[in-house]
């Protein structure tokens, strides 16, 4: 059974012939969203928000805002020229050599609402601006949603994927970073305009989004959401597994705080945190291993040694 054909019994809510990993899953395609929202070596972005590499990924360069205040932000944040972007070339390049009857097409778009309001502003003055300007943040997300929906559409006319990941990480290790109150009114509203543009497209949404998030998943899931990426170990992931077989499919459960999560971790660590994930969450079905291997090497041997021993333990 191809890794697909395992994918679409996993979201017709059936047990998959084997739990699948991220890495062999999915091929991951990032050039256009790296090219207008992440440079994922460095650089400004389309908005010219400048980022710095890390060992860990790209980030906004420490310290370094477009604004202060939301009522600054309409003389500060120029929309790019969708045009300027040649999405059909960038597809190309990253799909070269891609075996779509048996990977799963993946795009990412790394920036989403709240994502980017904290690239021009800083996390405390974003979370400030959610109490103190609603009105101007509303407006805010408004018109960032309507670029982020036509950016979407043209990747996926270029790139045809199965998934669009859309990111948005609102939420840190023991709460969201705003209450859910605040949450329903300033971005349910926008975020569930977006995750519909994709899923009218006949495209798969996924959500990532990291941290303690369990009490909006409802949310996603009647948004539109199937996948839940980079679930972390400080939600009840057996129970939510339980509560939304057949909706939503559980991607992470890697304990990244743990030894398997540390720079350096020895090979013996990561597999038995293998171990771990495929014992707890692998009986479900709903679930993809999405393993946090913190390094800069993408052939590093214990990505290898992991992909070769999921291998043996991952079937049903």
């Amino acid at each position: 059974m191809t890794q697909k054909e395992n994918f679409r019994r996993m979201l017709e809510g059936r047990s998959p012939e084997f739990i699948p990993v991220y890495y062999d899953l999915y091929k991951t395609c990032s050039l256009a969203d790296s090219n207008i929202n992440h440079p994922s070596n460095g650089g400004r972005d389309a908005f010219g928000v400048e980022w710095v590499r890390t060992a860990e990924g790209a980030i906004t360069k420490p310290g370094k805002y477009l604004f202060e205040e939301i009522g600054q932000w309409k003389k500060h944040v120029t929309f790019p020229d969708l045009d300027d972007f040649n999405f059909h070339a960038m597809a190309e390049t990253d799909m070269k050599n891609t075996d779509r009857a048996d990977q799963v097409v993946n795009v990412n778009y790394a920036v989403g609402l709240y994502q980017r309001i904290v690239t021009f502003m800083g996390f405390e003055r974003s979370l400030c601006s959610l109490i103190e300007d609603t009105e101007e943040c509303d407006e805010f997300f408004g018109e960032m949603a309507d670029f982020n929906i036509a950016c979407i559409q043209r990747m996926i006319d270029a790139y045809h994927p199965d998934v669009v990941t859309y990111f948005d990480d609102f939420a840190a290790a023991q709460s969201l970073f705003m209450s859910p109150a605040t949450f329903n009114e300033l971005l349910r509203p926008h975020q569930a305009r977006i995750i519909k543009a994709i899923t009218d497209k006949g495209v798969i949404c996924a959500e990532h989004l990291c941290g303690k998030c369990e009490n909006v998943l409802d949310d996603l899931v009647e948004m539109g959401v199937t996948i839940w990426s980079s679930a972390q170990i400080q939600n009840n992931i057996q129970e939510i597994q339980k509560k939304y077989k057949g909706k939503l499919i559980v991607e992470g459960g890697w304990d990244s705080f743990g030894p398997a999560g540390y720079p350096g971790a020895s090979t013996e660590e990561i597999l038995k945190e293998a171990d771990r994930c495929m014992a707890e969450y692998g009986k479900e079905g709903n679930y993809i291993l999405f393993p946090i291997i913190v390094t800069p090497d993408v052939n590093d041997p214990r990505i290898l040694a992991l992909r070769d021993y999921w291998k043996k333990i991952s079937y049903l």
